[in-house]
């Protein structure tokens, strides 16, 4: 399991040294996380700072960003004996000496909790220290980790270690505690919010006639296009982890790489939309993320996380839904109805068929309305939720049984699938598509991706 140090720093050039004392470990220091290095001993250490240090010396942000990350180094270098750490320069607010930055508060989560999902990974021991963070900075922080740890506890061990010292009041050398604020292991939260297509707004730090312009440069940006197509499909793969529906996952799963380029283009116009004025110091972003861009960011991260690309396909045995019930679903309560479809396939091969009935739909894919000797019907998101996505008007099944002892017995090769016909794939965007006659006998559709995305969205 891999060990993790995150903290949240303010202007550490006011920082005195005093001794952190922590669980038998006392340091003198300037910062707390030199006694938390000493005691838990992280693989890798996340240092988070504000662009709001730098005194904006130049027009160019990237300049902006690397003063920052100099300055931050510099001091690490000359006050702290640890290694292996990164330092993050994130999009701050305020009013300082050594200028005014202007921007959404909140845009320090959006930017954090993309910079920390691309480093999290694999079994986690997260410790985050609190001590020393700018105001807003350590419950924007704590809820950044919180929100990306609930997506990767969903196939992963997590434990997550909250720190916060004594309050420093001024006295040299004063002995401040280090106290654990929080120690749990984090379970998964199912609740996603679902992609909107709300990436990017402006500020009121715009000029009123430049609006028009910066916002037909995202609607128009091919990748933003690109992305609002894709929409759908990403809710569909968030929805299928929500209600446990393992064939929606196999056959709409969305690749991590395939949003993580969308997102670098939504940085990318934020980033380019930040304006610094050298001479009079001052910094204005001209604007801020969405709701729809956090959004964006987390299916990324579950898509990441969840990924098991055997099970990335078209169809699923049986044994390979059971492994996707044990894994991937198996906190969620919707499992139970995989389960009760699977015993209903079981059931329904032992009770009802006779081996030379058997024997005229084995080594074939049917649809599974034909098996259940029904007749197909409209196609109703309800029923499909109810059944795991196992609805008999899309859903076919392959039966591969064998005859023990006189009893019918299904194996492994059992397998389901949705009928091709329903499916639609241009330029990598799938559409899940069923079509019947309405009461005139004319042929009608339902969008069942955009069903889907309707249940997701409204839950």
């Amino acid at each position: 399991m891999q060990k993790i140090l995150i903290a949240p720093w303010g202007n550490f050039v006011t920082w005195k040294e005093v001794i952190y004392s922590f669980d038998g470990v006392e340091k003198e220091s300037k910062s707390s996380i030199s006694a938390i290095c000493e005691k838990i001993k992280p693989d890798k250490i996340y240092i988070l700072v504000l662009d709001t240090l730098s005194h904006l010396g130049s027009e160019n942000y990237e300049d902006i960003v690397k003063e920052v990350k100099e300055k931050t180094e510099s001091f690490i270098k000359e006050n702290l004996n640890i290694d292996n750490y990164e330092i993050i320069v994130c999009p701050g607010v305020g009013t300082f000496p050594n200028g005014k930055f202007y921007g959404n508060l909140v845009d320090y989560y959006s930017f954090a909790l993309y910079e920390l999902s691309k480093r999290f990974d694999g079994d986690l021991e997260v410790h985050l220290d609190l001590t020393h963070g700018l105001n807003y900075m350590p419950v924007l922080t704590y809820k950044v980790v919180k929100d990306l740890l609930e997506i990767q506890s969903i196939k992963n061990k997590v434990r997550l270690v909250v720190y916060n010292s004594d309050p420093y009041v001024g006295r040299e050398k004063e002995t401040l505690n280090i106290h654990i604020v929080e120690d749990k292991i984090i379970v998964p939260s199912l609740s996603f919010d679902g992609v909107t297509t709300n990436f990017l707004n402006t500020t009121k730090f715009i000029d009123k006639k430049h609006i028009g312009k910066i916002m037909r440069e995202i609607n128009q940006n091919k990748k933003i296009r690109e992305l609002k197509l894709m929409k759908q499909n990403i809710n569909a793969f968030l929805a299928s982890l929500v209600y446990a529906l393992p064939l929606v996952y196999s056959t709409f799963f969305v690749d991590e790489e395939k949003i993580n380029d969308k997102i670098k283009e939504i940085i990318n116009l934020f980033i380019s939309n930040i304006k610094v004025d050298a001479e009079n110091k001052e910094l204005k972003r001209y604007l801020k993320f969405e709701d729809g861009f956090n959004a964006l960011v987390k299916a990324y991260f579950t898509s990441k996380v969840c990924k098991i690309p055997e099970l990335i396909k078209n169809e699923l045995s049986l044994k390979e839904i059971e492994e996707l019930k044990n894994t991937l679903f198996k906190e969620n309560p919707n499992a139970q109805f995989i389960k009760n479809e699977i015993a209903s396939i079981y059931n329904i091969v032992n009770t009802k068929y006779k081996t030379n009935e058997l024997s005229e739909i084995v080594e074939n894919w049917i649809p599974v309305y034909k098996f259940r000797r029904e007749d197909v019907d409209k196609f109703n998101i309800r029923n499909f939720l109810a059944h795991a996505g196992f609805e008999k008007s899309v859903t076919e099944i392959y039966i591969s049984a064998e005859n023990k002892n006189g009893k019918i017995e299904l194996n492994e090769k059992t397998s389901l699938r949705y009928n091709k016909e329903h499916i639609e794939e241009k330029n990598g965007i799938k559409r899940f598509i069923f079509k019947y006659k309405n009461k005139n006998g004319k042929i009608e559709e339902i969008n069942i991706l955009e069903k889907i995305e309707e249940i997701l969205l409204n839950k």
